[in-house]
């Protein structure tokens, strides 16, 4: 199954690779792995990860070893990536915010 990152991810995927440069005991090297895992298990099986509380149609799927997950969506046969959420903030809430417009802009789907 194809899998797309939406706009909404890209601050994420900034924050993702910053922190583990930051954060030089950290394996920046087993991150990417660890997310490249993740993405292989999504597109196996996209419906791995749980729902999110607020929205159904979202999902989350956590990148082992990390304090990152993926929310994420299915929609007409894609997983898209919605933000590359840091499980310690708050910040994905912007992101699912402009999710649910790009959503419904797009593809005319309520995402709740």
């Amino acid at each position: 199954m194809k899998l797309e990152y939406l706009q909404t991810a890209q601050a994420g995927l900034r924050w993702f690779r910053r922190y583990h440069r930051q954060n030089p005991q950290l394996d920046i090297a087993r991150a990417v792995a660890a997310l490249r895992v993740a993405e292989t298990t999504l597109r196996e099986f996209p419906m791995a990860g749980e729902r999110l509380e607020d929205m159904q149609a979202v999902r989350e799927i956590k990148i082992t070893g990390t304090a990152f997950s993926l929310l994420y969506t299915v929609v007409q046969g894609m997983i898209l990536i919605i933000d590359l959420h840091d499980q310690r903030g708050l910040r994905s809430a912007e992101a699912l915010r402009a999710f649910a417009r790009e959503l419904r802009e797009r593809y005319g789907i309520d995402p709740r």
